[in-house]
């Protein structure tokens, strides 16, 4: 990097930052690639932080935005041989040059438009971890709003990142380094990662993935042209503070915002307060928001977006897909000689594979009753529903009721938290959609394992 550094400012500063579609941030520049396949759709493309560290490089090009943490990057989404992928990849940084920071800035409000230090917007959700200054009013409605607009519609994700969080094997510095999701004008749209990277978690991280154009090194760069070597310490301690904390802190996965709970105790500051309370006025209309504080300089200019980096919508983006064959084994000539009937076989098999997790269209059936008060009958009514290929939409809905009716006579059943999984999943899927053939296998077993365990726990309902 050639330029100039003009000005730089680290901040310690504990924020909860989600960006519900990274795609809808940029504009959706790609559809990316996922193991040498093409990618039809994709349906979700989640950005998770729990911050430790945010820094403002004012440059001669521009300022570029850091933040440091505990991060995620989690995409579902589509093969063009209707086949579905969930994919995640662990990060340490959020790299935000001016332009892509005014875009959040400047995004629209879903709710809190008075409060500068919680953010509720279309393309960005923020919150500092310790709310403990504000009124218990205040802290009620914000765990609402959250609750409704993010915890219970992502709860998997969530769920998933924490137990990412709890393994021993994540967020190991000395042996992964950085990995740094980037919209830096040289990095647009890529997670860098170190070339020091352990070989075993080179391997796999390198692996493209959806919404991406690539996962390259050049970690080491970007960080060492920007900080000095006393602050990439204060940085990465920052980091293994937060890892040994969000490793050990206890949360209800029925309510999720206690991970915020139980974690502000253990981060909470002195001084509370982030912004300058004078400009926290209900009837004060600021410019942008206030999402980092090393930006509150900046809150009176704004940065175009640069025509190099084109943005489009998401049908725009799939609309521009080239459909191709399912790529699958293609032997050589010799292998055919030598062992034709294996490949076909192995052919054959794959084909199989690929239609047993497409999912079919199917005709929208109405709800059917749900018992109230009889935990095995619930059970019961849900197998059946899903014998009869109800579609996956009203199969969520039917969950949501049968752990609602069953949470009524006991709370400590394991599969609670099943149940609540599969509504919030299913809930979200496109209309006129029912199970694939192995799901619906899968989904049966997990049934059946419910109604033994309800069976053997008779006397409790």
């Amino acid at each position: 990097m050639s330029m100039h550094l003009l000005e730089k400012k680290i901040i310690k500063n504990n924020i909860f930052f989600v960006i519900p579609s990274w795609g809808d941030l940029l504009g959706y520049p790609t559809l990316g690639n996922y193991a040498n396949h093409n990618i039809s759709k994709i349906s979700q493309d989640l950005v998770i932080f729990l911050s430790s560290t945010e820094c403002a490089v004012f440059t001669e090009r521009g300022t570029i935005y850091f933040l440091f943490g505990l991060g995620y990057y989690y995409v579902n989404f589509e093969l063009q041989s209707g086949r579905y992928i969930t994919d995640n990849r662990q990060l340490t940084g959020l790299i935000l040059p001016d332009f892509v920071y005014d875009h959040l800035a400047t995004s629209r409000n879903i709710t809190l438009e008075n409060d500068r230090d919680v953010i509720v917007g279309e393309k960005l959700f923020k919150l500092p971890i310790d709310i403990s200054y504000k009124t218990e009013n205040k802290i009620t409605f914000i765990q609402g709003t959250l609750m409704r607009n993010l915890f219970i519609p992502y709860k998997d994700i969530f769920l998933e990142f924490m137990e990412t969080i709890r393994s021993p094997q994540s967020f190991q510095l000395n042996r992964s380094g950085h990995m740094l999701l980037s919209t830096h004008w040289d990095f647009y749209n890529k997670i860098l990662i170190s070339a020091d990277m352990e070989n075993e978690l080179k391997s796999a991280y390198l692996n493209s993935t959806a919404g991406l154009f690539a996962i390259s090194f050049g970690a080491e760069q970007i960080l060492n042209d920007n900080f000095t070597l006393t602050e990439l310490k204060e940085i990465n301690e920052s980091i293994i503070k937060l890892k040994i904390l969000f490793s050990s802190i206890d949360y209800d996965p029925m309510f999720l915002f206690s991970i915020i709970e139980n974690s502000a105790p253990l981060l909470r500051k002195s001084k509370p307060f982030t912004f300058n309370p004078v400009d926290d006025q209900m009837d004060k209309k600021m410019p942008k928001e206030s999402i980092f504080i090393s930006a509150e300089g900046k809150m009176n200019t704004f940065q175009e977006w640069p025509i190099e980096f084109k943005r489009q919508t998401k049908e725009q983006l799939e609309l521009n897909v080239i459909q191709e064959k399912v790529k699958l084994y293609q032997p050589s000539k010799e292998e055919l000689l030598e062992k034709p009937k294996v490949l076909k076989f192995r052919k054959r098999e794959e084909e199989f594979e690929l239609r047993t997790m497409k999912r079919p269209y199917v005709e929208i059936k109405p709800l059917p009753y749900i018992p109230h008060d009889n935990a095995l009958q619930i059970l019961l009514t849900l197998k059946k529903m899903v014998e009869e290929n109800y579609d996956i939409v009203t199969l969520g809905k039917a969950f949501e009721i049968a752990r609602n009716n069953i949470k009524k006579k006991v709370l400590h059943e394991n599969y609670l938290w099943d149940l609540s999984k599969y509504a919030n999943i299913y809930e979200r899927t496109e209309p006129n959609i029912g199970l694939s053939p192995k799901e619906k296998i899968q989904l049966l077993e997990d049934i059946d394992k419910w109604v033994k365990v309800t069976v053997e726990h008779s006397d409790k309902f």
